[in-house]
């Protein structure tokens, strides 16, 4: 392709292949693909998704420098059982998660809202206090 570069504009070629994106020019790139493409599929739909969100899974998907699916298969090689249980089967990850003996320190965000605690992350990270005048 680079051999062509004077017949072929190399600055608009695409793809949607991120396994040749991430092997040609990197994590970064792939994971810039990943949103584009994650955000095209809903946006032929005419569902909007913050682009924030899409940056989420992207990173989650790019974050160990390859990438891995987001999916059950992909998830399931996560160390928290309740992080699994709230993604997909959670019969399954719950029986494994038993027979296995395994422990969930709730550090995810997933695993804090699926026992009900609060996340801490965003506005559950501080506490904002106001100190109290009263005059009477």
């Amino acid at each position: 392709m680079w051999a062509f570069s004077d017949i072929i504009d190399v600055n608009y070629i695409d793809t949607n292949d991120i396994a040749a994106i991430l092997k040609t020019y990197g994590v970064e790139a792939a994971r810039n693909a990943i949103i584009k493409e994650v955000g095209s599929v809903f946006g032929v739909y005419g569902i909007k998704v913050d682009r924030r969100h899409l940056t989420l899974i992207a990173d989650y998907m790019t974050f160990e420098g390859g990438y891995k699916p987001f999916s059950r298969i992909g998830i399931g090689s996560n160390v928290a059982p309740f992080l699994k249980m709230s993604f997909e089967s959670t019969c399954k990850f719950l029986t494994e998660a038993t027979l296995h003996g395994d422990f969930d320190t709730l550090d995810s965000p997933s695993s804090r809202v699926v026992v009900g605690r609060v996340v801490e992350g965003g506005t559950g990270s501080f506490d904002v206090l106001q100190p109290l005048t009263i005059t009477a």
